[in-house]
């Protein structure tokens, strides 16, 4: 067996094309960013989507370990951090350089221009001013190649720094290898968990060294010559490392590994064909893929007998079948999950059955697992993605324990994993503001809609007592409801409301927003919101005034300026935050009230003011995928409002013609006006602002005509009966 990649190579050595769609994503985009303001906080990554393994220049060490505005470079690190706010496990860098040999990354660093960069997904090439080197590196499933070509140089060097958590260095000269490990992981993660490296040289060494977290080897360097390093990484073994190298990267070619990689990756962007529009949303659309397709990140290997297998960072065991890690599930079962099961259905049933993996191996479906579970952000939102997969027909996986696992999360009670406040929840029907669990609020609408999911699920599987539960617990948003201030409010355990009360204040009882932001979160029952706020015309107004109105905050229970605050203040659509995740699918609300015309207006608009090119083109954290996510779906017309329900909200396509390429075969079209005036599925006009998952399956023609008809009318033949009338509303 040769692997993926290695096959890729097999096949792409040769091929030309006159256009690539794998260089139209611009890793730059969003690497303007630092702690106090975000945009993105993305770092270059050159890599295979999906792949256990990124690579990127290294400005810095911390979370932001590439900063657009820095001017120098102190190495090129394989890199397993999906956020700059979360942890970089397992990762080394190496450094090229002449003259004397520098170990202190500070030292060693050398300067550079971004006018000799060149950033692409699945090669990236830099000049190093201070020592004229170039350097350049490309991507495989476990690893990568890097070749440096040096100037002529008595003295030339490749460091390899290991820090922090590295161990077990060792330089072979006879087989022209470093290999090492490294164990630095967060606290929760299994104590034998280390990352196993390989690194093999082009060539032999006239000098070696190590320290105690780094090692390096020597040449003589004559102008233009080359050194090409290539590396596997593994978290079984140091044999499966070398294994999982000798599969994937067979020969030291650097240009056969580029080649391959861009191959891959024209494959993947090629799901989605955009036709139309202005050359710089092109270029967004296929940066918000590459995106889209980063995380999470597989661990899955293969061993010599051909089988799939994986090491597990919640037990520390070698287990059959597939493993994952690095996506925060509050931010992704919004929009990535939801596009994984349209366009990548095989991929999402595997990470299900990776998902399903951990819970059979932590004893819980992860919520932010970075290897392993960190239980970091709010809510159970695993139970998101299994829903709407399962109700999209991604079925690949075991649903009896899938449901068992939902049911677990939406009734037991645990001090460190699934839902906390859970006790008081399943008891008053809302998280107490005043028994020391913050985010109340929050936490009580997100656990609503999550018992909706579970709901769903029961429902679909025939459970009837289940489902009647937690279609119950799936109205619990209306106990936090305050009619006398029509927000979302804090409440004592005694039934009173936590006071003061300011909608303008961040923090508290609300997650990374205010009251105003998270008022929006019954997606599972907007009807009932409706209802609640007064009936359809008040619902109008107050969604009107959420965009027109103020963008001052209060720094509220944050007691500080958060970065957030900052961003949804630049952003200047009143108290919308779209640089946070929770308001994502608040302009579609439009389309539930008759008014699909205003949902498309602020979509585009948000396409057009937030998505811009350019390292500080964006606002906000691309959070694992979800970002990008909202703009691939608005940019083609229609959004996933209620997740676990096979159901779009319709708005208008970026671009003139669009063509999603389906793993079954079929395609769907999506063809675009300037000016929408009414919608058609395969010839006959929708009666609503609505498309059913399971018509797109069938393959067809979403025309956005500009001939003018009779306006889209908020009826229950337009309105899907599942956003309000089936589950989350008792029948």
């Amino acid at each position: 067996m040769t692997g993926r990649l290695g096959l890729l190579i097999l096949t792409a050595v040769g091929a030309a094309s006159a256009q690539h769609l794998a260089d139209l994503p611009d890793p730059l985009v969003g690497t303007d960013s630092r702690y106090e303001l975000s945009h993105g906080n993305t770092y270059p990554a050159v890599f295979l989507p999906f792949a256990m393994s990124n690579w990127t220049a290294q400005t810095g060490d911390g979370g932001w370990q590439y900063q657009y505005f820095r001017d120098k470079i102190r190495g090129f690190r394989s890199t397993h951090r999906p956020s700059a706010w979360m942890f970089d496990w397992g990762s080394f860098s190496l450094m090229p350089m002449t003259g004397e040999l520098r170990l202190d990354a500070e030292a060693r660093a050398s300067h550079f221009r971004h006018a000799d960069e060149d950033a692409r997904a699945y090669r990236y090439r830099v000049l190093l001013q201070d020592y004229g080197i170039e350097a350049e590196v490309a991507p495989s499933l476990h690893g990568g190649i890097l070749r440096f070509t040096f100037p002529k140089a008595d003295q030339a060097w490749v460091l390899l720094d290991d820090r922090p958590g590295g161990a077990d260095l060792h330089v072979d000269a006879d087989a022209r290898t470093i290999t090492g490990t490294n164990a630095s992981a967060p606290k929760s993660t299994a104590a034998n968990f280390k990352v196993y490296f390989v690194a093999v040289f082009d060539r032999d060494f006239t000098a070696q060294g190590t320290s105690d977290q780094a090692a390096w080897v020597g040449f003589a360097t004559k102008p233009g010559e080359r050194v090409t390093v290539r590396i596997g990484t593994s978290l079984i073994g140091p044999e499966q490392a070398r294994l999982n190298l000798d599969r994937e990267i067979p020969r030291a070619d650097f240009d056969e590994v580029a080649d391959a990689a861009r191959a891959e990756w024209d494959r993947e962007l090629g799901r989605i064909e955009v036709a139309g529009g202005a050359a710089d949303r092109r270029k967004t659309f296929y940066t918000a893929m590459y995106h889209a397709f980063q995380m999470p990140r597989m661990l899955t290997e293969t061993n010599a007998e051909g089988a799939e297998i994986h090491f597990s960072p919640y037990d520390g065991k070698v287990h059959p079948g597939p493993m994952f890690s690095d996506t925060g599930f509050w931010d992704t079962f919004r929009a990535e999950f939801p596009l994984l099961a349209l366009v990548q259905p095989k991929r999402d049933a595997e990470i299900i059955r990776a998902m399903l993996n951990a819970f059979d191996e932590g004893g819980w479906l992860p919520k932010w697992p970075n290897p392993s579970e960190t239980n970091v952000m709010i809510g159970t939102h695993a139970d998101s993605v299994i829903a709407d997969a399962y109700a999209k027909g991604v079925r690949d996986f075991d649903v009896d324990k899938a449901y068992r696992a939902l049911y677990k999360d939406a009734t037991e009670a645990s001090a460190v994993n699934g839902r906390e406040g859970l006790v008081d929840y399943l008891k008053l029907g809302y998280v107490p503001a005043d028994h020391g669990i913050g985010e109340s609020v929050s936490r009580t609408l997100e656990y609503a809609y999550d018992d909706f999911c579970v709901a769903s699920m029961a429902q679909a599987l025939g459970k009837t007592e289940d489902f009647r539960t937690f279609a119950a617990h799936a109205q619990n948003y209306r106990n936090v409801f305050d009619a006398s201030t029509g927000f979302m409010r804090g409440r004592r355990a005694d039934g009173s409301w936590l006071e003061p009360f300011d909608p303008l204040a961040w923090g508290g009882v609300f997650t990374e927003g205010n009251a105003w932001q998270w008022l929006w979160s019954v997606q599972q029952d907007v009807p009932g919101l409706v209802e609640l706020l007064g009936g359809r015309k008040a619902f109008i107004h107050r969604l009107d005034t959420l965009f027109t109105m103020t963008s001052d905050y209060k720094v509220g229970g944050y007691g500080k300026v958060i970065h957030e605050m900052t961003e949804a203040k630049l952003e200047n659509m009143g108290q919308y935050a779209h640089i946070n995740e929770p308001v994502h699918h608040v302009i579609y609300l439009y389309d539930y009230v008759g008014q699909p015309q205003k949902a498309r207006k602020l979509a585009r608009e948000v396409m057009d003011r937030l998505y811009k090119p350019g390292p500080d083109g964006w606002l906000g954290d691309e959070d694992t995928g979800q970002m990008s996510a909202w703009y691939i779906f608005s940019a083609m017309g229609f959004y996933p409002v209620l997740p676990g329900k096979p159901v779009y909200a319709l708005g208008a396509p970026l671009f003139d013609r669009i063509t999603i390429h389906l793993e079954n075969g079929q395609a769907i079209t999506i063809e675009a006006a300037r000016d929408v005036r009414s919608v058609t599925w395969n010839g006959h006009r929708l009666d609503g602002p609505w498309i059913q998952h399971a018509d797109l399956e069938k393959g067809g023609t979403l025309r956005f005509a500009a001939r003018l008809s009779s306006p889209a009318k908020a009826s229950s033949a337009g309105r899907p009966s599942s956003a309000g009338s089936t589950v989350g509303r008792l029948p």
